[in-house]
C-alpha cells in the first residue's frame, strides 16, 4: 500500500508539472489575435503608418535589386544628352577620361569608348571590335553577354560580333561571334590601351585603334550604312550617374514598360509591382506613396554604403589576411552567384561605386586578366581622409604584363575628385621614378610635401574622403599565389 501511496503522488505530481508548463506555454505562445491590437481594428493612423512603412521598406528593396540597371541608365542617359544618340554614335574619350565624366571609378590611364546599343529599335546589330581591345558587351542587368579581346572569342585578334535582340527567331548567319541579350538595350564598353611617349602615356594609337571600330544593322548593305561619328568626351563635363531622387523610379518604370517581361526575375517584378511599377499599367503614386519612395531612395544608398564601411562577417572581401585590400566581388562569379544564392548585398555594393563586370574581372586568367585591389582604409584601419598624407609603397616586379595604375575615388559613388591635377590617377608609363631596387612610392596628400617628385604625388581634397584603387592589367602569377602584394596605405607627417 504504501508503494501505491507513493506512485500516485508522483503520478500526480507530474501532472501538476505538466499543467503548469502548459500554462505557461499559453501564457508565452500567445495567439496573433492577442498580439495585434488586443482582438481590436487598429486605427487609421495606425493602419496608414504601416502602410507608409511598408511601401518605404519595399523601395529600399527595389532599389538594392535593380541598382545594375539604373546604374546603366544612367551612363547611357548622360552620355545620349551630351553627345548625341545612335548605334553609329560612339564616345571616346581621347584625351582620356576626367574627373570631368561623373561616372562610378572610370579608369583615366586606358582610352574609353562607350555606346548604348538599342536592339528593339535596330534589330541584330554586328559590332567590328579592333585588335587588342579590353571590352565587353552586357545586357541593361550588367550581365555580360561576352567578353571582347584577349578574354573573349576573338582572342585580342578583332573581329565580328553579332548581338541579337533577346526575341529574334531567324536565321543565324556564319562568321559572326554571336550572342543574343536577355534586354534590348545592350551596354558597348571598349578599353584600348595607349602607349609610353616621351612624356607619359600616349592616347593617338589607343585612340586611332578604337576609332576602327564599325557598328550597323545586320541587314544593311554598306552602301546604306551610316558613317560613324566619334565624339572626344574628355573635354565635356557629362553626368553619367545613376539618378539620386524620385526620378530613379520614374526611369525604372520606362525601362519596365520596354523591355521584355522575361527580362526581369518574376520576384523582382512582384516587388516592384508592390510600389506600383507594372508593365503598361499607370505608374501614379499619390502623394503618401511618392514621399515613402523618395525616402527610400535617399535612404537605401546610405545602407550599401554603410555596409560596405562595416565589411562582411565572412570576410570574403578580403583580399589577404595580413592588408586592408578589399576585392569588389568578394568570390562569386562575374553574375554574383554562389553556391547556392545570387548575393545581391555584394551586388549592390559593387555597382554603387562601379559598372561593369564580366569574367575577365573575376576569373584567374594569367598575364591577360584584370584584377583591381581597392582600400578604404590604411595599415591601423582607419578611414583614409583627404587632409591628412599618405604613402603607398608597391614592391618592385609589379606583376602587370600591360601595365599598372593606381587612381583614387569618392567612396560613397567611385566618381572622381577634382583637383588640380589633370588625373587622381599615377601609371605604369607615367614615367614614375622608381627607388633603386624598382620599388615603387607614391604620396597622397592636399598639397605636395617638400622633396616629394610630382610624378609620385596624387593630390587629395580636404575634408573629403578617398579609397585607393590598384589596377594590374594583365596580371601574372605572383598576383595569384600572393608571393606579390602591395603594401598598405600608411600615415605620413
Amino acid at each position: 500500500m504504501k508503494m501505491i501511496n507513493k506512485q500516485s503522488i508522483i503520478a500526480a505530481a507530474l501532472v501538476c508539472a505538466v499543467t503548469a508548463a502548459t500554462a505557461l506555454a499559453q501564457e508565452t505562445m500567445t495567439p496573433l489575435v492577442k498580439q495585434m491590437f488586443n482582438g481590436a481594428w487598429p486605427d487609421k493612423a495606425t493602419i496608414d503608418q504601416l502602410n507608409h512603412e511598408r511601401l518605404y521598406q519595399r523601395g529600399i528593396e527595389a532599389y538594392m535589386l535593380t541598382l545594375p540597371i539604373l546604374n546603366t541608365i544612367g551612363m547611357k542617359d548622360g552620355s545620349e544628352a551630351q553627345f548625341g544618340k545612335g548605334y553609329n554614335v560612339l564616345p571616346i574619350w581621347k584625351d582620356r577620361m576626367t574627373a570631368k565624366a561623373w561616372v562610378p571609378t572610370p579608369n583615366c590611364d586606358v582610352i574609353y569608348s562607350m555606346n548604348y546599343l538599342d536592339l528593339k529599335e535596330t534589330g541584330p546589330l554586328v559590332v567590328y571590335a579592333p585588335a587588342n581591345v579590353i571590352g565587353m558587351f552586357t545586357d541593361f542587368w550588367q550581365n555580360t553577354l561576352t567578353d571582347v579581346g584577349a578574354i573573349g572569342p576573338d582572342r585580342a585578334r578583332g573581329g565580328l560580333y553579332l548581338l541579337l535582340p533577346p526575341d529574334y527567331t531567324g536565321h543565324v548567319p556564319g562568321g559572326y561571334y554571336a550572342v543574343k541579350s536577355a534586354t534590348y538595350n545592350v551596354f558597348l564598353f571598349f578599353r584600348t590601351v595607349m602607349t609610353p611617349g616621351p612624356n607619359g602615356p600616349d592616347p593617338k594609337g589607343a585612340v586611332a585603334n578604337a576609332e576602327t571600330t564599325r557598328i550597323y544593322p545586320l541587314d544593311t548593305l554598306d552602301k546604306d550604312r551610316k558613317p560613324m561619328q566619334f565624339p572626344n568626351g574628355s573635354a565635356a563635363r557629362a553626368n553619367m550617374m545613376y539618378p539620386t531622387d524620385f526620378s530613379y523610379w520614374e526611369k525604372l518604370k520606362a525601362f519596365v514598360d520596354y523591355e521584355p517581361v522575361a527580362s526581369i526575375p518574376p520576384e523582382v517584378r512582384g516587388i516592384l509591382a508592390s510600389i506600383g511599377i507594372i508593365k503598361g499599367q499607370p505608374f501614379a503614386p499619390d502623394a503618401a506613396a511618392k514621399a515613402a519612395l523618395t525616402k527610400a531612395v535617399e535612404t537605401a544608398p546610405k545602407m550599401i554604403f554603410a555596409q560596405r564601411l562595416a565589411g562582411r562577417a565572412d570576410k570574403k572581401e578580403m583580399y589577404y589576411t595580413d592588408r586592408q585590400y578589399f576585392n569588389a566581388w568578394a568570390g562569386v562569379d562575374s553574375e554574383w552567384f554562389r553556391p547556392s544564392y545570387m548575393d545581391v548585398d555584394q551586388r549592390a555594393t559593387f555597382f554603387q561605386v562601379a559598372y561593369s563586370s564580366s569574367p575577365g574581372m573575376v576569373m584567374g586568367n594569367i598575364n591577360q586578366g584584370s584584377k583591381y585591389p581597392s582600400t578604404l582604409r590604411d595599415a591601423d584601419g582607419d578611414l583614409l581622409e583627404g587632409s591628412k598624407s599618405y604613402k603607398l609603397h608597391l614592391p618592385a616586379g609589379i606583376p602587370a604584363k600591360l601595365f599598372w595604375a593606381v587612381t583614387i575615388y569618392n567612396p560613397a559613388d567611385g566618381s572622381m575628385p577634382e583637383t588640380g591635377q589633370a588625373f587622381p590617377s599615377r601609371n605604369q608609363m607615367d614615367k614614375v621614378p622608381t627607388n633603386a631596387d624598382g620599388s615603387v612610392d607614391l604620396f597622397f596628400s592636399p598639397t605636395k610635401a617638400d622633396g616629394v617628385n610630382e610624378q609620385n604625388w596624387i593630390q587629395t581634397l580636404k575634408g573629403r574622403a578617398f579609397l585607393v584603387t590598384i589596377r594590374l592589367y594583365g596580371s601574372g602569377t605572383e598576383f595569384y599565389d600572393q608571393t606579390w602584394k602591395p603594401d598598405d596605405v600608411v600615415k605620413v607627417k
